[in-house]
């Protein structure tokens, strides 16, 4: 576990390079709680959108997450495929692909169960900009 506070000025720190200021950024998975949320605000990090994506079966989540998705390990930035909606055709790069050790069916219910707990007050602090998106459909139409 990495503290809080050493999250939140590791992002003020990449968020304040000029590519990030003149193109923008994107956070994913972050913030996971309402300390960190309030870290990057007390750092000066207010983002424009806050996209949430809801709807979605834990089931359906379940197999996503454990049985759907492999890794490609390479310098930066890792790219991540589907085994159903995003396969590569490249036999070389198909045969690179690892699977995350950390995606197993009960580390995938313990983050969620984590994601729920804290969800309303990370809603609570972003509502003003807070998007929700069906993610419970087909990923091109998400």
């Amino acid at each position: 576990k990495i503290p809080n506070a050493l999250w939140a000025n590791l992002i003020q720190e990449r968020l304040s390079n000029v590519d990030c200021i003149k193109q923008g950024w994107i956070l994913e998975g972050f913030p996971e709680n309402q300390e960190q949320a309030w870290m990057l605000q007390s750092s000066g990090i207010f983002p424009r959108h806050v996209v949430v994506r809801s709807g979605i079966k834990r089931d359906i989540l379940n197999w996503r997450s454990v049985n759907s998705c492999s890794w490609l390990l390479t310098m930066f930035p890792v790219e991540v495929f589907h085994t159903t909606f995003d396969w590569p055709s490249d036999p070389l790069v198909q045969e690179r692909l690892v699977k995350p050790e950390d995606l197993s069916e009960q580390e995938v219910s313990k983050k969620l169960l984590e994601y729920h707990r804290n969800f309303p007050e990370i809603f609570h602090i972003y509502q003003k900009v807070l998007k929700s998106i069906n993610a419970d459909q087909p990923s091109v139409d998400v």
